[in-house]
């Protein structure tokens, strides 16, 4: 999907060459410079990231430092302002700096001067964002740091909710399998383009997996940590596939549920289907989030719920909307449009403008789903099923363009 507004690609005069194509300059001897004391979170990953991915691919050491070397190319990275100490930089605001989220990454020098790549983030995450672009623009060979000269781009978020949902469990195909380090390079590419969340299953599907590195409560656990040391929001989906009318099951999974806010370090939603799975009516499931609630803000009091109304009637359906509108629940963070939820446009027409809205779409299934393959040959549709390999981005790209503008990402 389409996340980020439209960049804007400045190519220098002078920097061209005769066919067209920008200079390279050379970063192979480049210094990482950072902040003094960058706070810890995203701004800091970002220059270990920069320096291990360039190791990876070129096998190049840069060095980091908070110092601002005397010679050579530098790539210089901050979040809000420059260090004053500094002495190479000139202060060029843009609106990529300004947005939440945003970076401005900027080529400076070359022609006898020296070169300055800037990688500018408004805050943490605009600066991890930035070196994902400078990662993707950067031309590399072993030995060999390559960066086109003029690259002035700007860019900021266009939706604030940008998340994929992982699952470390028995049903996936091969999520059960992953080392921690797996989880945490996957989680570091999608970072790189722009992604800002991390949702995963925590309890769901209780079957064990063989193939499992380390048990599933370590692994929530990690992946909150990995979630904090890039400064990505930290969802867990968690149905409630039984019925609330027992209170034995009742008690027992307030306790499972706090036990896992306990363990987090950052924890900043959690979604409660409302179906798939679940049957349980909005009268009985708002009262059983408000108890949540209770415990999740002891350890993590700036997290809210979330609710689905998957497979909600129209009854279920008003009582939501009624109870919102009354009662203004604090613990709300907004409702999620997923499968066989009312229609999108609907539900952001009825929902409180104080509470978010955020699509939860179905792509990766090919039959017997919300988005289906459109004329798909039996043969295939028969054989391979509902998760096989299914890239369609351009299918993707049009739900996603057509009901976007209705939510908050």
């Amino acid at each position: 999907m389409k996340r980020y507004a439209t960049a804007v690609l400045l190519i220098a005069v002078g920097g061209v060459c005769a066919g067209g194509e920008p200079l390279l300059f050379d970063l192979s001897g480049a210094r990482v410079v950072v902040r003094s004391e960058p706070e810890p979170g995203a701004e800091k990953t970002a220059a270990r990231v920069l320096r291990e991915e360039v190791e990876k691919r070129c096998a190049i050491k840069s060095p980091v430092s908070s110092e601002w070397p005397v010679s050579g190319p530098i790539i210089a990275l901050y979040a809000g302002r420059p260090d004053p100490a500094w002495p190479g930089l000139t202060e060029v605001a843009s609106e990529g700096e300004r947005r939440p989220e945003g970076y401005r990454l900027r080529v400076e020098g070359g022609n006898g001067k020296r070169v300055i790549v800037r990688i500018a983030g408004t805050d943490g995450r605009g600066v991890l964002f930035g070196v994902g672009r400078f990662l993707r623009l950067l031309r590399w060979k072993k030995g060999r740091a390559l960066f086109p000269s003029g690259i002035d781009i700007s860019e900021s978020p266009a939706y604030p909710i940008r998340g994929h949902q992982l699952g470390y469990r028995n049903k996936a195909n091969s999520y059960d399998a992953w080392s921690p380090e797996m989880y945490e390079r996957y989680i570091r590419e999608l970072a790189f383009f722009g992604v800002n969340a991390i949702e995963n299953i925590p309890f769901q599907d209780e079957t064990s997996s063989p193939h499992m590195k380390v048990p599933r409560p370590e692994m929530n656990r990690r992946l909150s940590e990995i979630c904090r040391e890039y400064d990505l929001d930290y969802w867990v989906w968690t149905p409630v596939s039984f019925d609330l009318t027992d209170e034995k099951l009742r008690r027992s999974e307030l306790e499972k549920h706090e036990a896992l806010y306990r363990s987090c370090p950052r924890l900043n939603a959690v979604f409660i289907p409302g179906g798939d799975p679940g049957d349980n009516p909005a009268a009985r499931l708002l009262p059983f989030m408000e108890e949540l609630w209770i415990r999740l803000k002891r350890h993590h009091p700036r997290a809210r719920l979330w609710l689905s109304m998957q497979g909600f009637g129209p009854e279920d359906e008003n009582f939501v909307y009624e109870y919102i509108d009354k009662v203004r629940p604090e613990w709300l963070g907004g409702l999620v449009a997923g499968p066989s939820s009312p229609p999108i446009p609907r539900t952001r027409a009825r929902l409180s403008a104080a509470y978010r809205l955020r699509h939860y779409p179905d792509i990766t299934h090919t039959v017997r789903c919300q988005y289906p393959v459109a004329w798909w040959d039996p043969a295939y549709a028969l054989t391979l099923g509902r998760e096989c390999p299914n890239p369609q981005p351009r299918y993707y790209a049009r739900i996603h363009n057509r009901l976007a503008p209705y939510t908050d990402g």
